[in-house]
């Protein structure tokens, strides 16, 4: 099975090397830092327990476990929004072009002169023709969108001889932006119901730039979109993932937890029959996110749990280190080099 959910750091691309490492028997399956679940819908087991820090992650894997009817519904309604934003962009791009052309001829002045302008375009759009009408917020998607024209046009006045196909596709990319932010305010909405803001979750997963969940000082979701590459990506093969007999199944015999990894990992009761698959966040990564960073203090817990604590078969991918080997080198264990990612290995104890 596909991951149903985009999370940084998935181990996806990975599998070819991993699952032949793994055993070939498993009783119980473990894994406390789940993220998008890659190897957890790959395996094999009589019983599984996820686990992951994030909050809303697990949460989602709640819903999806639940089968909300009322979400499927809305995770039907941000794709089909998605698609249609096309439709209404190609509708509407010559007025579109036509505020660049101004812009560039130097009609405005400040940027206040090209926001009134944009404001006012944007809010002559039919947003019912995107949105389900109970979903269509004027107000909040005319200064979605519009601010996010502006943005674009203004870097473009500073770029040369752009050709016309990437002229459009920036100013494509702008649309499609505010219609992704607009969507960033639904889920940011503590008041929408759990049905509504987990859809948009698992929407804005797919779409945010890395798969990364970031939040600011107030705690919303602050992702930016990934940018043109997603501008004709549709979730029709992720909502028919979702609803496969197949996940439904693995899901009915799973548990679903939201512990601290350590928690997780000595609250289980295990026996050699059983299997943990480790994939700890990496230390460094360019955004500051309080769900992928992972300490040498934490690392150092984690292989004193593995080495001493459980007598259950386990796999741990890590990035290769000068602490690393410290913690795990000489102790009879298997370490592999994973050739596709630099400095990367695999390290079991069977």
């Amino acid at each position: 099975m596909r991951p149903f959910i985009r999370w940084y750091g998935s181990k996806e691309e990975d599998l070819e090397v991993i699952l032949p490492l793994m055993p070939e028997k498993i009783r119980n399956y473990y894994e406390p830092f789940v993220g998008g679940g890659a190897c957890y819908l790959s395996v094999n087991a009589d019983r599984y327990f996820i686990n992951d820090k994030c909050k809303e992650l697990m949460k989602a894997y709640k819903m999806v476990q639940k089968d909300s009817r009322m979400m499927n519904i809305y995770l039907d309604v941000l794709n089909n929004a998605w698609k249609n934003s096309d439709i209404v962009f190609e509708d509407v791009k010559g007025e579109i072009l036509n505020l660049k052309s101004m812009c560039d001829v130097g009609k405005y002045r400040e940027r206040s002169e090209l926001a009134k302008d944009a404001t006012a375009f944007a809010r002559t759009l039919n947003y019912s023709k995107i949105f389900d009408r109970r979903l269509s917020e004027k107000e909040c998607l005319t200064v979605a969108v519009s601010y996010s024209l502006v943005n674009e046009i203004i870097e473009m006045k500073k770029q040369e001889d752009l050709k016309e196909q990437m002229v459009e596709g920036n100013l494509k990319l702008a649309f499609k932006t505010g219609i992704y932010d607009y969507i960033v305010e639904l889920y940011n909405d503590c008041e929408q119901k759990d049905s509504l803001r987990f859809a948009a979750f698992l929407f804005l997963m797919g779409y945010s730039k890395k798969g990364l969940f970031t939040k600011d000082d107030c705690g919303c979701f602050c992702t930016p979109y990934a940018g043109k590459r997603c501008n004709g990506v549709y979730m029709d093969d992720l909502i028919s993932d979702l609803r496969s007999s197949e996940l439904r199944a693995r899901l009915a015999k799973t548990e679903i937890n939201h512990w601290e990894f350590l928690t997780f990992l000595r609250k289980m009761d295990y026996s050699e029959e059983d299997f943990i698959f480790i994939d700890p966040p990496e230390n460094v990564i360019e955004e500051d996110s309080p769900y992928t960073q992972f300490s040498d203090r934490k690392h150092k817990m984690l292989a004193d749990f593995l080495l001493n604590k459980t007598c259950a078969k386990w796999m741990l991918t890590v990035k290769e280190s000068s602490n690393i080997l410290d913690l795990y080198q000489n102790k009879g264990l298997r370490m592999i080099p994973v050739r596709r990612r630099k400095h990367y290995m695999i390290i079991t104890n069977y």
